[in-house]
């Protein structure tokens, strides 16, 4: 009879932990969704695997905020979509805790996401930030705000005819007047998006880092289940083309794309790369402890698995996110590359790209090995002296560097400028479709060394398959147009 008892007290016991191991299991399905604002080739699909294309993308992460339930955290390098905006507000007046980190704009920098244009749209951007911090009651410091922390001081704008427009008050009353020593000046303002402060000495008021590099990412975390990243910079030329096009719904803006990864375990990888920089985990930023660009440390995990699929995921500049991918295409390509990006400059990944098609570093020198190479590049850096582009096709550099020594094809790559209707904007290599790299970071020093990017790498064959079908499209249309 007591062996009888002592079974069956170790059968509730087994039982209830059991139920434990449960509660600690996600009580979801992990997946990847993959979006395309252009059109794709799906005449290449695996059998029900046709890439999901035409999407607005703003539609997708609108309604992963609006279903949060707990917390959004927004990795921000341009904003200004009205829709995405209120959207933020309303959730954060719901109670959610609503965080964003932001880049301060520098307009000395030659390499830019931002259009010509950029100097208005910063200053919108301004405004829309400001509206996020004041949340629902217009009125900062109070519950419904959204906060927020930049690389560098964001002010207000004082135009009070555009304070007007955007709906905020004219007095700064509630906004503290900032007064700091920023990079190597002294400046002043009412400020919006506190930063990173710099510690130094020397400091007779605040000292801060100058916007020189880019916070470059545009990611999304939510309610530490959902990882929203891509290409798409959250704004209207991103994915509209102009207000008129945005209002009618046509997507008319420049080609991008975003992998939206359902994972607990992604999640809280980003999630550590987002607290990093917001100085904490806590709903309120700590200016003093953030670290952005070079301050940041390779101290996050960069291998899960979803639902099976191995995903490496790195940041930029901690994690140096180069070498790998030219060390992947070094040990793991074995028949093609196929890539579409916006701006190349990388020596090292086109010099290695270059011994897979003609077994030579050397300038003018290699015999065709049989490697299939593809590739589009973005118009506005097809010659651009210091791009990959002129390399490949057998061209003369008008200057040369130390970094960009004009090492010339002597067999000229099938690559080709895009001839879409506005930018490729796209960070995309597949090698050997079986494996896709992705991401906000395009393949530079900046990319590379300086700015605050991510880039994933993932090992699934129907993925790379979806990422090849949208590539298919840009090359064809800018082979044949």
């Amino acid at each position: 009879m007591m062996n009888k008892y002592f079974i069956l007290l170790l059968v509730v016991f087994y039982s209830c932990s059991q139920k434990e191991v449960m509660k600690e299991q996600p009580k979801f399905e992990e997946v990847i969704n993959v979006y395309f604002n252009k059109w794709a080739d799906t005449t290449i699909a695996y059998p029900y695997n046709k890439a999901n294309y035409n999407i607005n993308l703003e539609n997708k992460l609108i309604h992963r905020i609006e279903n949060a339930k707990s917390s959004v955290d927004l990795a921000v390098y341009e904003i200004n979509l009205p829709r995405l905006v209120n959207a933020m507000i309303k959730k954060a007046a719901e109670g959610i805790d609503v965080r964003m980190v932001v880049d301060a704009k520098d307009y000395s920098e030659e390499e830019s996401d931002v259009d010509d244009d950029h100097a208005e749209r910063y200053t919108i951007m301004r405004l829309y930030l400001e509206k996020l911090r004041r949340g629902k009651d217009n009125k900062i410091n109070t519950d419904d705000d959204v906060y927020m922390i930049a690389d560098s001081p964001i002010f207000a704008v004082s135009d009070s005819a555009k304070r007007i427009e955007f709906g905020l008050p004219l007095s700064f009353d509630d906004l503290s007047f900032l007064e700091a020593k920023i990079g190597s000046k002294d400046k002043e303002g009412f400020l919006v998006v506190d930063a990173e402060r710099k510690k130094s000495n020397s400091c007779v008021n605040l000292c801060y880092f100058s916007p020189g590099y880019q916070m470059h990412n545009k990611f999304a975390v939510v309610d530490g289940e959902w990882v929203f990243t891509g290409s798409w910079n959250f704004t209207i030329t991103g994915l509209y083309g102009t207000e008129n096009d945005m209002n009618a719904g046509r997507l008319k803006g420049n080609q991008q794309h975003v992998v939206e990864i359902r994972s607990n375990d992604l999640s809280a990888v980003y999630k550590q790369e987002f607290n990093e920089m917001y100085g904490t985990n806590e709903l309120l930023p700590d200016p003093d402890n953030s670290r952005f660009h070079t301050r940041k440390k390779d101290d996050s995990i960069h291998t899960v698995f979803v639902n099976g699929i191995r995903v490496d995921v790195y940041f930029s500049p901690s994690d140096r996110p180069l070498p790998k991918i030219i060390d992947l295409v070094k040990t793991e390509a074995d028949s093609s590359l196929f890539f579409t990006i916006f701006a190349f400059s990388d020596q090292k990944l086109v010099d290695e790209m270059k011994h897979k098609w003609e077994a030579s570093y050397e300038d003018s020198v290699g015999e065709k090995t049989g490697f299939d190479i593809k590739g589009v590049f973005d118009s506005s850096f097809w010659n651009q002296w210091w791009s990959a582009s002129i390399e490949m096709t057998g061209r003369k550099a008008k200057r040369e560097s130390e970094l960009n020594p004009n090492t010339r094809w002597k067999n000229k790559a099938p690559v080709y400028k895009e001839r879409e209707a506005r930018k490729l904007h796209a960070k995309t290599l597949v090698i050997d479709d079986d494996i896709v790299i992705i991401g906000s970071a395009n393949w530079s020093v900046n990319g590379d060394k300086k700015n605050d990017e991510n880039t994933l790498i993932i090992y699934g064959k129907k993925i790379a398959n979806q990422f090849l079908q949208e590539m298919n499209a840009r090359y064809k249309t800018a082979k044949w147009n």
